[in-house]
């Protein structure tokens, strides 16, 4: 399976195997933690990193936006990763990519690594709001990078990233550690887009909503209870 719908927020979602969310009311694709230009960074600091994780990362949202057709595109904060990434061969893959589909509005919702990196070149016409943001025909959900953003509307639904979500699972073979959308009632939170990127183990609930992602699938675990206190 390389999709998942559920409910939350009073919408309805689609989580992709492909580390994106689809928001059918709204036409809406959401990635988060792109961190375009990381390798180029950590290149240009002496340390010897895959070249073609930009073209990948591409090629898989190209895949999505082909089959889905979204009005609007939003990231979710950590477009770029740091001033050093900002080397022509990533810039000018994203820009032609973004030159390629002139009707797609793309949104970015400042994160942390964007700050230090600076927004995108004017010529990509990208959106860019800092967070917390909404748009008036999102009803009752909210755009944020960081889910400890302050400034949160009382009972609103955050959709963010930062913290590049997984969990740890043990198999007949061993364990297994995988990136994962993590929906509690009122945070959901998107694994990071980039190949290029760390993971960080989160701890759900077992009211949260947990889907786990690798290999082309998707699947939705079930959080075991939490240890009782005496």
């Amino acid at each position: 399976m390389d999709a998942v719908d559920f409910q939350w927020g009073g919408e309805t979602f689609v989580a992709l195997a492909a580390r994106a969310l689809w928001w059918p009311r709204r036409g809406t694709l959401c990635v988060a933690d792109f961190h375009l230009g990381k390798s180029a960074a950590f290149r240009s600091a002496g340390m010897p990193v895959p070249e073609a994780t930009t073209d990948a990362d591409l090629r898989r949202l190209s895949s999505m936006v082909d089959q889905l057709r979204p009005a609007r595109l939003i990231i979710l904060g950590d477009l770029l990763h740091a001033r050093a990434g900002r080397t022509q061969a990533p810039m000018e893959a994203f820009g032609t990519w973004l030159q390629n589909r002139p009707g797609l509005d793309t949104l970015l919702i400042r994160g942390n690594h964007d700050l230090h990196a600076g927004d995108p070149p004017p010529e990509w016409s990208i959106r860019v709001e800092n967070e917390p943001f909404a748009e008036q025909d999102d009803a009752e959900i909210v755009l944020a990078h960081d889910p400890r953003s302050t400034g949160l509307p009382a009972g609103s639904f955050i959709l963010c990233g930062h913290i590049h979500p997984s969990v740890s699972m043990q198999g007949a073979t061993g364990g297994l550690r995988a990136p994962c959308f993590w929906f509690g009632a009122r945070l959901g939170v998107l694994p990071a887009f980039g190949s290029f990127t760390g993971t960080r183990n989160v701890r759900p609930t077992r009211e949260d909503r947990v889907f786990v992602v690798g290999r082309g699938e998707i699947v939705e675990a079930s959080c075991p209870p939490a240890p009782r206190t005496r």
